[in-house]
């Protein structure tokens, strides 16, 4: 069954507070046919807010039910728990990072909250974040949300953070 389009819409206040809303649309258009519909609802929107919409992204659901992968959660397993990846990108002064919800203890260098990253697990997903992943139509590689290529790995931290109620 294929999963709905998220259309979601960031919008910040004048006290500078962010907060966001998705519309959820079906699938089976074209990326085009998104986009414009995206740019007309922002300006609905628009129309019945005093804020600003600083972004609006489409996102598209894949089921992952044939790739394969696990499917039960660890007993000790906490999403607060997070792996807080910070990368260094192709521009000066911009960085990239990336929180993965319930990286596992063991990935943790004891007496420390760095993630270990002679880890092979850690070190194969820093490799391929910087590489890219390759695709049928090239390499794929990851960008900070203006778009600056990864580069390299700055830091790799645990930390603990409170999930938001939604």
């Amino acid at each position: 069954m294929a999963l709905a389009v998220s259309i979601r819409f960031d919008i910040i206040d004048q006290k500078g507070k962010t907060s966001f809303t998705k519309i959820r649309v079906p699938t089976g258009r074209t990326l085009a046919d998104y986009i414009e519909f995206a740019q007309g609802v922002a300006q609905t929107i628009l129309n019945n807010i005093t804020g600003r919409i600083t972004r609006v992204s489409v996102c598209f659901g894949i089921d992952l039910s044939t790739a394969g992968l696990s499917s039960t959660p660890s007993t000790v397993s906490k999403v607060a728990r997070k792996g807080v990846f910070r990368w260094n990108t192709n521009a000066t002064g911009f960085y990239g990072i990336m929180n993965i919800p319930s990286i596992s203890e063991s990935k943790v260098t004891a007496g420390s909250d760095d993630l270990d990253q002679s880890d092979t697990d850690i070190s194969t997903f820093v490799a391929e974040v910087v590489a890219g992943i390759a695709v049928t139509g090239g390499t794929l590689v990851f960008t900070n949300g203006r778009g600056h290529t990864v580069t390299g790995i700055s830091t790799a931290k645990e930390r603990f953070r409170r999930r938001k109620a939604t």
